[in-house]
């Protein structure tokens, strides 16, 4: 059994379609419209990691408490805080005490707690 992809209602669709695009480095692979709101898909190169990210009006937004998304990074960890910075997010600053590797967190639009790690 795998894990095919995980869903967040979110408030802002365009919003969160660029955090994942501009710092996790996924890509849209499917976006359908079906009338009451939109659903994108995302997945990075290799289809391994995919979110589906969906806004409907009158639905429930997610709402995060203790959850972490974690992607291990293919650009320097400092790069990619900075990239982070530029674009207007909060990183924390970068922890490189163990017994985790190495990592910075983000939260993304909706405050989804995001670590990118090397």
């Amino acid at each position: 059994m795998k894990l095919n992809f995980i869903t967040f209602m979110v408030r802002d669709i365009k919003a969160s379609v660029a955090f994942y695009q501009e710092l996790a480095g996924l890509q849209v692979i499917n976006r359908m419209n079906p009338g009451a709101g939109e659903i994108v898909f995302l997945a990075n190169e290799k289809g391994e990691t995919m979110l589906e990210l969906i806004e409907f009006e009158g639905v429930e937004k997610v709402a995060t408490k203790g959850m972490v998304l974690s992607f291990s990074a293919d650009d320097e960890l400092g790069e990619l805080r900075e990239k982070a910075l530029t674009l207007g997010y909060s990183p924390s600053e970068i922890i490189a005490k163990g017994p985790k590797p190495k990592h910075f967190t983000v939260a993304d639009p909706d405050g989804i707690v995001v670590e990118f790690s090397v």
